[in-house]
């Protein structure tokens, strides 16, 4: 009674298998909460016309090859957190948003956002006996990108995501989703930080005449280079803005930034 759960005493499960490197986890829901009042009667009553708002919320080193990056983003996702012998966890999370960051001097950080469509509640136990993966710590050396101005800029960070689509579909008689619909489309997004040699920005008004099929892609490996965590690339990448600044107790930076679909 009245005691503390610390850090080493609880663990994240995603889909049998013990998810490593996690920095913070976020489990949440919300209602809808309405008063309404009737004739009749001196108090209100409270009402909730929409289902329940449940999402999951991460970030961790990447230091393996990412199981949720690797997963179809169109089947659901079982989840946990367990400690004292119990589990509060989902059985049907899928996948919205995907966000990974590196930077000069620190580990590829990720983050990843979940909405749950059905139910989320003490009891559901998502450990398996998943084998665990081996770990690999990247570094800046280990990180190699292709984009505009890489060559002979020199690379200080980039920020990379993707956005999943969702729409849940409901029907008289069911508290919880008959199905979810995930849209064909996926969005990506990138910003690639970049400390000014020779670059300049491109023309602003040349946007529908060159933004089309450039290469942008991103690859992290192990520290020794053997073993590639993860590759994010950019479908159909589309240069949208870049922004230059200077100030007088540092260097030129240089900050492109990319979208794509497919």
């Amino acid at each position: 009674m009245f005691g503390f759960i610390n850090n080493s005493e609880n663990k994240i499960f995603i889909s049998g298998r013990e998810l490593l490197g996690v920095e913070n986890v976020n489990l949440n829901y919300s209602n809808s909460y309405s008063a309404s009042r009737f004739l009749g009667m001196s108090r209100s009553h409270s009402l909730v016309m929409n289902d329940v708002q449940k999402s999951v919320s991460f970030s961790r080193y990447l230091i393996y090859n990412d199981p949720l990056f690797s997963s179809n983003p169109a089947l659901p996702i079982s989840g946990s957190i367990n400690y004292n012998g119990s589990g509060y966890g989902f059985t049907s999370g899928f996948l919205t948003e995907y966000s990974v960051n590196c930077a000069v001097g620190a580990v590829p950080n990720v983050n990843a956002a979940m909405s749950i469509f059905g139910e989320m509640r003490t009891g559901i136990n998502a450990s398996g006996n998943a084998t665990q993966p081996t770990i690999y710590i990247p570094n800046q050396g280990s990180i190699s990108l292709v984009c505009d101005n890489a060559t002979t800029n020199r690379v200080v960070g980039f920020d990379y995501a993707i956005k999943y689509l969702r729409e849940p579909i409901y029907s008289i008689g069911s508290r919880f989703p008959v199905d979810v619909f995930s849209m064909p489309s996926i969005e990506y997004t990138a910003s690639v930080q970049l400390d000014v040699d020779d670059a300049f920005l491109k023309s602003a008004d040349s946007f529908l005449l060159q933004r089309e099929n450039k290469t942008v892609s991103f690859t992290i490996r192990s520290r020794d280079g053997l073993q590639v965590l993860q590759t994010l690339t950019i479908p159909n990448a589309s240069l949208i803005g870049e922004n230059i600044t200077s100030s007088a107790d540092g260097g030129v930076k240089l900050t492109i930034n990319y979208a794509g679909q497919t």
